[in-house]
């Protein structure tokens, strides 16, 4: 009988200290957030952007954007012109905006102000990245000529032959682009793992 009752308050004494650890996690400030991703080393694309954000502030989370040195997408070309002159026109530091991680030039201030109401129908898809590239899940860098426009969607190519490759069959290419995407993108839950529906 004694043995039963010893059982049982072991039991209960590993059950409380199971439950009572994960609160001192929490609490702890020896933990650091590599400390936490460490045991979730095996998805790799989750610990390269917890480490890139952990760069700025702790917790923070940053997109993924193809920016120059001076945080210019798009290589200073004008997102906007793309869609209303169907053409690649170089943009003028003085019309700027910011938005998603990235600045932006514009060739007017025209131009500067429709891309202020509606950011995201202007933004490059992938942030700024080779569509192309992404169709491998390859961050590859861009021609800023290189550009197609689908179902309202800006696309940006490294090079003629990669934007070729990619517009023979679009809807194909974005559906593929669009999921290696996800694993760029800072997760919204960084517990848990992509691929398993979280």
């Amino acid at each position: 009988m004694k043995m039963i009752q010893y059982t049982l308050v072991a039991t209960c004494v590993a059950v409380l200290a199971a439950v009572d650890a994960p609160l001192k996690l929490i609490a702890s400030d020896a933990l650091d957030a590599k400390t936490s991703i460490s045991a979730i080393a095996f998805n790799e694309p989750l610990l390269a952007q917890a480490e890139t954000a952990s760069s700025k502030k702790p917790g923070a989370k940053a997109p993924k954007v193809n920016v120059d040195k001076d945080g210019v997408i798009l290589k200073g070309y004008d997102p906007v012109a793309y869609f209303k002159q169907n053409q690649a026109v170089k943009g003028d530091p003085k019309y700027s905006s910011s938005y998603g991680g990235a600045k932006y030039y514009f060739a007017s201030a025209d131009d500067k102000a429709e891309f202020d109401k509606s950011p995201a129908k202007y933004a490059p898809q992938y942030g700024g990245f080779c569509a192309n590239g992404m169709t491998k899940r390859k961050l590859h860098d861009i021609d800023p000529n290189v550009f197609f426009i689908y179902k309202g969607k800006l696309y940006v190519c490294e090079n003629k032959k990669a934007g070729d490759t990619f517009y023979s069959h679009p809807a194909a290419n974005i559906k593929k682009a669009d999921a290696n995407w996800r694993f760029y993108e800072p997760p919204s839950n960084p517990g848990f793992r992509r691929e398993l529906g979280s």
